[in-house]
């Protein structure tokens, strides 16, 4: 008898075991099911809701608010967390951008239900229609929240509608804008240090009329911008000028209107953002160079206006270097501009260390381009890790002379108001937008040639291309001294297909040495030498 008993015990302590794990998985279930949940903003009563899109989350009724050019949802969730969104009528197909975050929805009727597993940025189009998606700013849970008494802090509650003009940041200060505050008027800085703008609130420009640059800091050392919206910046949204030490994380811009570009890292170093989402109808990323630091003469408001920038020439500053720039983990779309831009101004030595690395580009003119119309080098430019869902064309890297340039001859030149239309015959063969550019005379190519550049060692690296682009990529220099070269091409594939030869890219070649294609990419360490965040 004494093994049955045995065998009873071991038995009883099986099932005892097992009751006791499937207790603790259950109720770590329903724990999860209770601590997941969404986070909804309370947004101004005049704030225009959308009436396209019902949307509940969790069955929790979330509202979309209309803007120009589509609608938006922005909310806050501590796990995954389930959407649905009804329509007036039944749509045929919804997609969800990126791809790659593996986001798809299941349609029932007019209803379309999907889950996000994370805090993401996502654009939803239905049936093709590129005027009026979804755009869906799912935020973690905030933290680091600061006090309302804080004298260093000024502080916008949820609700709010905060017609502010202009606010002017002074060293050590932070605007906080809760989720669902809206400010609307433009921040600069100039000389400040430690700066920041923080919150899931939305900074709004749609009702003004006037063209100019939005957040604007000049010759500033670390800043800060975490989870902030930005909508509808008429000018450049986010202009760093002479700055250094810049942190963007979950930074979003909303963009329809002309110059309305998403950042432009202008003569400045040291930047890394990451976790960002630009939709825009220009540039969404643009590195510059036109202002040094310390430069004197040029009126402030002539700085940050897209129409007059560049209007004045700078003092040279011999051998001095604008990089060590890093964009990660981020969406970029845009109209007819370019996702990813090094130009057109560059008047600086040097532009090197620039990395673009696991981002996505869903739609957008140009990829990825180097206009270089001023004297620097570009040189240490990585792209890894890339996905391309549709543009139409991918690359385009070109050495000249454009309309931005300090010795564009004056009557084409952009700073001037009476500008005319560069001469048909003096335009280009090939470019994204030949009326940017003026090439001179056979005769006339010495004249221009001093304040010329490089492109130099150039990485694309494992970037995946969904949709062949609709034009060619331009690899175009500008006479055999200033031309392009060292272009390491590894691992590009286009629907698929490896490019094992530039060939079979489909480029226009002029001036350029030494291009190497590769069907797989070298192997590489995996430490990132990106810039440090400044420290808060």
């Amino acid at each position: 008898m004494q093994p049955l008993r045995i065998n009873l015990t071991i038995k009883t302590l099986k099932r005892s075991t097992l009751c006791t794990y499937l207790g603790i998985f259950l109720t770590a279930l329903a724990l999860g099911s209770v601590q997941a949940k969404v986070i909804t903003y309370t947004f101004p009563a005049e704030f225009p809701t959308s009436d396209v899109y019902d949307v509940r989350i969790n069955q929790q009724p979330v509202q979309a608010y209309q803007t120009k050019k589509g609608s938006f949802l922005s909310f806050g969730m501590t796990g995954p967390v389930e959407l649905s969104v009804t329509y007036p009528s039944a749509p045929k197909e919804v997609i969800i951008r990126p791809l790659s975050a593996g986001v798809t929805a299941t349609i029932t009727g007019k209803t379309c239900k999907f889950k996000l597993p994370r805090p993401m940025n996502l654009s939803m189009e239905t049936d093709g229609d590129l005027s009026h998606p979804l755009f869906i700013f799912a935020n973690p849970k905030l933290t680091n929240i600061p006090s309302k008494s804080d004298p260093n802090v000024t502080f916008f509650e949820a609700g709010k509608i905060y017609d502010v003009g202009e606010i002017i940041l002074q060293d050590n200060e932070t605007l906080y804008l809760e989720g669902g505050a809206v400010v609307r008027g433009v921040i600069r800085a100039r000389n400040a240090r430690n700066v920041a703008i923080r919150g899931a609130g939305i900074i709004d420009a749609s009702t003004r009329k006037h063209k100019i640059n939005m957040l604007v800091f000049r010759e500033c050392d670390r800043v800060l911008l975490e989870n902030i919206f930005i909508l509808d910046p008429f000018g450049w949204t986010i202009h760093l000028s002479g700055s250094k030490n810049i942190k963007l994380t979950n930074t979003r811009v909303l963009g329809w209107r002309q110059n309305c570009d998403g950042i432009d890292i202008e003569y400045s170093k040291n930047v890394h953002a990451d976790g960002c989402f630009w939709q825009t109808t220009d540039d969404c990323v643009a590195v510059k160079a036109i202002y040094p630091p310390g430069v004197t003469g040029i009126p402030f408001e002539e700085m940050i206006n897209p129409e007059t920038l560049g209007k004045h020439k700078v003092p040279r500053i011999p051998g001095d270097v604008v990089g060590n720039i890093l964009i990660t983990n981020s969406v970029l779309s845009n109209a007819h501009g370019q996702t990813f831009e090094i130009g057109f101004e560059l008047r600086v030595d040097q532009v090197s260390g620039v990395t673009f690395r696991n981002c996505d580009i869903i739609h957008g003119g140009v990829g990825f381009s180097i206009h270089n119309g001023d004297r620097a080098t570009i040189s240490n430019m990585l792209l890894d890790d890339i996905r391309v869902e549709q543009v139409n064309r991918l690359i385009d890297f070109t050495l000249g002379i454009s309309i931005y340039s300090d010795d564009c001859p004056p009557p084409y030149r952009r700073s001037n108001p009476k500008r005319q239309a560069v001469p048909k015959e003096r335009r280009p063969a090939q470019a994204n937008n030949v009326y940017q550019w003026y090439v001179p005379a056979e005769q006339d190519l010495g004249k221009f040639e001093a304040n010329r550049g490089l492109i130099r060692n150039i990485t694309v690296r494992n970037m995946k291309v969904l949709t062949p682009p609709r034009h060619n990529s331009i690899f175009s220099g500008y006479n055999t001294k200033h031309n392009i070269s060292g272009v390491r091409i590894e691992g590009l594939k286009i629907q698929g297909d490896p490019i094992r030869a530039i060939k079979d890219l489909g480029v226009y070649l002029h001036h350029v040495n030494d291009i190497q294609v590769t069907a797989e990419p070298a192997p590489q360490p995996t430490q990132d030498n990106g810039p440090h965040p400044p420290r808060r």
